[in-house]
């Protein structure tokens, strides 16, 4: 009889090291999901505080900011309304006026001179609107005029588009300097922004050519209140400089010095 054939023996338990310790599983899973709870907590927590900061920057914007952007952007469609309208209207040389420029020094007059192509599309008119080409007429008639370009100057910080930015952070720092922004940005920007609207007037110049200078140019003027047309004229350069009007209204500049063709042909014209 054949011996049977050895086979080794094999190890059914768990291998285990005697020599080294188990980890504790348990209280390191504990820790973790305390630490978890805890990180979560203070991040909710900033949340919570970040949306009441933001909530109080957009109710900051919407009462004080807003009514005026949106005062001032009505304004300017109307006026901008008033110009392109002003195409199909020209004065042809006809001279219907209700009130005296000179008169009306102490009123709120919004201001834009325009080359006549240019009111053929409204955004030829804006773009017209942004040149804000420099002239003497304010200057010339006494009158401090305010650009029609100045109803769209506004703080980057009162704007819609800054304000939609407090949603990028969370950032308690942050969101506090620029609720301080806002805060400083009221005080120190909107009041003059206040004072461009409600306008009493709007002074329109349509060059008819490439050049006051040359050209007849088409003067108009709403007053605003009322909405109605009272002054529209067509004048022309005549090469004679008035000082006398520049000397009416206790806050306009005075005119160029004599001999300045543009100061002349803008006195001339008003």
């Amino acid at each position: 009889m054949e011996p049977s054939e050895l086979t080794p023996a094999e190890f059914d338990g768990v291998r285990r090291n005697r020599y080294r310790p188990r980890l504790p599983w348990r209280r390191i899973g504990f820790v973790v999901l305390v630490a978890a709870l805890i990180a979560g907590a203070y991040f909710w927590r900033q949340k919570v505080r970040a949306d009441e900061l933001r909530e109080r920057i957009r109710a900051q914007h919407a009462e004080q900011v807003a009514p005026v952007l949106d005062e001032l952007a009505a304004t300017r469609a109307e006026l901008e309304s008033k110009a392109l309208d002003a195409k199909s209207g020209a004065a042809n040389r006809l001279v219907d006026a209700e009130v005296r420029l000179s008169a009306l020094h102490d009123k709120e007059m919004v201001y834009l001179q325009v080359r006549a192509p240019e009111l053929a599309s409204e955004e030829g008119l804006r773009t017209a609107v942004r040149a804000e080409r420099k002239d003497a007429i304010g200057a010339c008639l006494g009158l401090e005029l305010t650009p029609l370009s100045a109803l769209s100057d506004v703080s980057e910080v009162l704007t819609v588009k800054w304000l939609g930015r407090v949603d990028d952070t969370n950032d308690m720092q942050r969101l506090s300097v620029r609720e301080e922004q806002l805060t400083r940005a009221i005080e120190r920007e909107l009041p003059a922004l206040k004072e461009r609207v409600p306008a009493d007037y709007f002074l329109l110049l349509v060059v008819q050519g490439k050049s006051r200078l040359r050209d007849p140019v088409d003067v108009f003027l709403w007053d605003l209140a009322q909405d109605k047309l009272v002054l529209r004229s067509r004048t022309e350069n005549r090469g004679r400089l008035i000082t006398v009007r520049s000397q009416i209204g206790p806050k306009a500049d005075s005119a160029k010095a004599a001999g300045d063709p543009i100061a002349i042909a803008d006195c001339s014209i008003a």
